[in-house]
């Protein structure tokens, strides 16, 4: 840890939030939540934020600070970052994560990376609990990302060939999930926010963790940055600016990109129909800014390329994929799919008649609750006393639509309803006395003949995804 020497005390005047998406900052009626550390950036942040919440410029101001664990110093440094917050009349509070170390030859980036997960998941967390204690006050995630913290950034992603998404640096504004991520001082030299943690005369935490030249970012911090810094004193301004125009040019191609695709880009699914006419590199630019849009880490621009080609060339009844860290990309009929992961397939379960609510592998949940034919506006199925049980479906199976009707293969329904290939593993059968009563399918149902109630008959009404209390 370290105590700063004396300095000049601080003038007492707030500097301006240049370069902020919108002006005044977040909804006066906010609760900005602080990520600290307890070092210098946080300190300094927290003396900034604690003014600008004396001035009203949001309602409240709080601290937290995440012990990934992996320091014998770590109690300490929260006590540290605690003293800060009780400084300046903050509530407090510590995450305790952890983190699992990278494995022998993986570097130890993995294990950096792995505490940049472990420490957002806390964020997240600690955001969804803060808003659902204080409902008035939604939370504003604030990080102490400065214009040398820009700067470094942009240089790693040179580095790492980085297109313009990538060299256009962190933005002062994001979502996360319900929530937005402030970054205030991207336009504030370290240098500057250092004064002012000097300024508040109270100790910080020096972590030997952002001295070690074996981490990327810190050799650009002590050697790259500095060496250049001797031939253009304002080297960290001049990679602001680049970025900056970076961001306006970004801005341009995402417009372009709304155009070509003449829809939405917020979902996961894409339809090609109209796009797949464009030029290849207005192909690329459009799944980039989609990918973006959804906060994706995009493929590498040569296999996205080599992708392309092959959805060009593809009969239309192929699904070429592409898949990388940021997860996969698919073709089905005339729409192009972003997963995350794989649907996890249906596994096989009982369904006990007392148990409304049922939760399958991956987090998935089928509910049931009585109610009458007219009487509630779910999928139906005929009441009796015979042992229920969730399994997965064979496409061959049969299903008998209506009572008029013959029976039909469940995986002609599939392609009737649209479900792509890889979701069928995960669709829900419904299995009631050993007979297979309905299947759940992307949101689609098919309840066999001999299963759906009449008019007046005690039914259950089934759905998915309700929470096991509302039932």
């Amino acid at each position: 840890m370290s105590t700063p020497s004396a300095s000049p005390a601080m003038s007492g005047e707030v500097s301006g939030l240049d370069g902020m998406p919108r002006p005044g900052g977040p909804p006066l009626t906010s609760h900005v939540m602080l990520a600290s550390s307890g070092g210098r950036d946080s300190l300094g942040a927290l003396v900034r934020l604690s003014h600008w919440r004396d001035e009203g410029r949001f309602a409240r101001l709080s601290v937290i600070h995440v012990d990934h664990g992996l320091h014998p110093d770590a109690p300490d440094w929260a006590e540290i970052a605690r003293e800060q917050t009780q400084a300046h009349g903050c509530p407090f509070e510590l995450c305790r994560v952890t983190v699992k170390r990278a494995s022998v030859g993986s570097g130890r980036g993995s294990t950096e990376a792995a505490a940049r997960d472990a420490r957002y998941r806390a964020l997240d967390a600690a955001m969804t609990e803060a808003a659902s204690n204080d409902p008035d006050h939604l939370p504003v995630l604030v990080t102490a990302h400065h214009a040398d913290d820009q700067a470094e950034t942009i240089l790693l992603a040179l580095m790492r060939g980085s297109g313009g998404q990538g060299l256009s640096g962190m933005s002062a504004w994001r979502s996360r999930g319900a929530f937005a991520h402030w970054r205030p001082f991207l336009e504030t030299p370290r240098d500057e926010l250092e004064a002012v943690a000097r300024s508040s005369g109270l100790s910080w935490v020096d972590d030997p963790a952002n001295d070690d030249p074996g981490f990327a970012r810190n050799h650009l911090r002590h050697y790259v940055l500095h060496e250049l810094r001797t031939f253009w004193p304002d080297a960290v301004g001049r990679i602001r600016t680049s970025a900056q125009r970076l961001v306006m040019e970004q801005g341009l191609l995402g417009e372009l990109a709304e155009i070509d695709a003449d829809q939405s880009l917020d979902g996961p699914t894409l339809d090609w129909g109209k796009a797949a006419a464009l030029p290849p590199h207005r192909q690329c630019n459009l799944l980039r800014q989609w990918l973006a849009r959804l906060g994706c880490l995009p493929p590498p621009p040569e296999r996205l390329g080599e992708w392309l080609t092959q959805l060009r060339r593809a009969a239309s009844d192929r699904q070429p994929l592409l898949e990388w860290p940021g997860g996969q990309l698919r073709r089905y009929r005339d729409q192009i799919h972003w997963l995350q992961v794989l649907p996890e397939p249906t596994r096989a379960v009982d369904w006990p008649v007392d148990q409304h609510c049922l939760v399958l592998e991956g987090g998935r949940e089928i509910c049931r609750r009585p109610t009458r034919v007219g009487g509630d506006k779910g999928v139906l199925l005929r009441q009796s006393v015979d042992e229920w049980r969730v399994r997965q479906v064979g496409g061959s199976e049969r299903l008998r639509p209506a009572e008029a009707r013959p029976s039909m293969p469940i995986k002609q329904w599939f392609q009737d309803q649209g479900i792509p290939p890889w979701e069928r593993p995960a669709a829900i059968g419904v299995e009631i006395g050993g007979q297979l009563a309905a299947v759940l399918a992307c949101e689609h149902w098919l309840v066999d003949a001999a299963f759906q109630p009449q008019a007046g008959d005690p039914a259950w009404a089934l759905v998915e995804g309700c929470q096991s209390g509302q039932v």
